[in-house]
């Protein structure tokens, strides 16, 4: 279905997905879609996964949604239009330091990869990128550190992350371009979507 309906949308848009492999952007730009984020979850009757979609134009994700089927949740944003939960607007994510008691989503990989005194916050991990996005997008955690992702899985939250004055980079401190990682088709070191001025 997205594969039929998505260029539709946008003339010349090509879709690159998960279930079915790598397409280089068309001159209207390129969906990323990632039917199931967290898979396992929903194989084993988790209500912790969700669907995916995003739209890169050139070095912009211009649009981007999440939908949470279980919460009866959808996530959306545009670029300069801001970021909705259903038909509520979110608030911007205030800037600051992570405390040491609040919650940061990273998973097992980058605790031993980085060991856990150059981490912040409290160890949380849900399983399905979808899933610890929305819960940025809504301080339920206060960021997130993501290691071997790929940007079908990130594109729709970092679009809503964006409009919500989120700090996305590369852990490393380097921009996060959208561009320079869809043409190396994955996301080879972490980055992170944390508040503005976290240190």
């Amino acid at each position: 279905l997205c594969r039929r309906r998505l260029p539709e949308l946008v003339p010349e848009s090509l879709v690159w997905g998960e279930e079915e492999g790598y397409s280089a952007p068309g001159p209207g730009g390129l969906w990323v879609v990632d039917p199931i984020d967290g898979t396992s979850n929903f194989a084993y009757g988790s209500p912790l996964w969700g669907v995916s979609i995003a739209l890169i134009q050139g070095a912009d994700i211009i649009v981007g949604a999440v939908a949470l089927p279980d919460f009866g949740e959808v996530y959306s944003a545009a670029l300069g239009q801001g970021t909705y939960m259903n038909d509520q607007r979110l608030k911007p994510i205030p800037s600051g330091e992570i405390r040491p008691e609040e919650l940061v989503s990273y998973c097992d990989m980058t605790l031993t990869t980085f060991g856990p005194e150059r981490l912040p916050g409290k160890m949380r991990y849900a399983g399905a990128f979808v899933i610890e996005g929305v819960w940025v997008l809504k301080q339920h955690f206060r960021g997130l550190i993501s290691y071997k992702a790929n940007v079908y899985d990130v594109a729709a939250i970092v679009c809503c992350a964006k409009e919500l004055d989120a700090d996305v980079r590369m852990a490393d401190g380097t921009p996060f371009r959208v561009d320079e990682l869809v043409a190396a088709r994955c996301i080879e070191k972490p980055f992170v979507v944390f508040p503005r001025e976290s240190g």
